[in-house]
């Protein structure tokens, strides 16, 4: 992702994408989105754990 979103590479200590995970979080919490909606996965990354519907 950050190579995606930001066009460099990172080493294994970036917290980048870690901070980011965590503000949208917040945000879809604030939404009415489970705190639950998002899942760490150790060494892989983030698994959305929610079904979600489009607007429409």
């Amino acid at each position: 992702m950050i190579e995606w979103t930001r066009g460099r590479s990172s080493d294994a200590f970036d917290r980048n994408i870690d901070v980011q995970i965590s503000r949208l979080r917040k945000k879809l919490v604030e939404r009415g989105f489970p705190e639950d909606g998002f899942k760490t996965v150790r060494n892989v990354g983030y698994v959305l754990t929610t079904a979600v519907e489009s607007a429409p």
